[in-house]
């Protein structure tokens, strides 16, 4: 059975023709279903060292193990991971999967979620067993036709389940209540201030919800006021610990 859902998979999502950025010719050995080129643009995080709190990537010249956002702020969450620094190329790929329609490069990026998952979370030992996307308003969802977070996670969730890891896709565990429109446009303060009780769990999942572990996983991660609000409603509700993995991550840049 498992054989034949990725097969239709594949089928619907090919990773074999077209590179998902630039569209040059690939074949099936090339990762994520990208080219060498646009592969090699990407400022992954693997390569770096990275915070200790919020996973961001740190510049080696940098002192201390913990970015400038994450030593004025107490997250919400445990500990968050991410795969790549938000730069210029990455951007791109944002824009075309929240604005551009397409989708199905969210699915392929959840094959890079299950890779840091694998390279770096479960060699900290840890075992969440709840996977939560980031909702999006009805708006949102309505005129994008999709939740990119969600679709990364559930290739994350397919891929993990395939190598035996016990994590199940909650995507009705939390919802959105409150509009939040330009994020970008807010220095720090004012993120939080707007994301406040902008996530509440239903009190029906609250049973599912009560003592597990969760994985948190959006897009982007910058000041982590998404991800804090999310988390204080996940705990409020009973959840254990709270993790975040994000696909990019602001830089490490101080706060003026």
């Amino acid at each position: 059975m498992g054989k034949i859902k990725d097969e239709i998979w594949e089928a619907l999502f090919p990773s074999n023709i077209y590179c998902i950025v630039c569209g040059s010719l690939i074949d099936r050995s090339r990762p994520y279903s990208m080219c060498d080129e646009c592969i090699e643009k990407i400022h992954w995080i693997s390569d770096v060292r990275t915070c200790s709190r919020c996973g961001k990537g740190l510049p080696d010249t940098f002192q201390g193990d913990v970015c400038y956002n994450c030593m004025t702020v107490d997250h919400s969450f445990s500990k968050g991971f991410s795969c790549m620094t938000y730069g210029l190329y990455e951007r791109d790929i944002m824009m075309d999967i929240k604005y551009n329609g397409k989708g199905y490069m969210a699915v392929k990026m959840g094959e890079v979620l299950a890779d840091k998952f694998m390279s770096a979370i479960v060699p900290e030992g840890i075992r969440p067993q709840l996977a939560v996307p980031v909702p999006v308003s009805r708006e949102r969802l309505k005129e994008r036709g999709y939740n990119q977070a969600e679709l990364m996670a559930k290739n994350m969730v397919r891929i993990l389940r395939k190598n035996n890891i016990d994590i199940s896709l909650k995507s009705s565990l939390l919802e959105r209540r409150k509009n939040t429109y330009m994020l970008r446009s807010m220095n720090p303060a004012e993120r939080r201030l707007a994301m406040e009780r902008a996530f509440a769990v239903p009190e029906c999942m609250e049973k599912t919800l009560k003592g597990k572990d969760v994985l948190l996983i959006d897009d982007i991660f910058t000041t982590g006021a998404t991800a804090d609000a999310c988390s204080r409603a996940l705990i409020e509700a009973g959840a254990g610990n709270v993790y975040f993995i994000s696909l990019a991550s602001g830089g490490n840049v101080k706060a003026q």
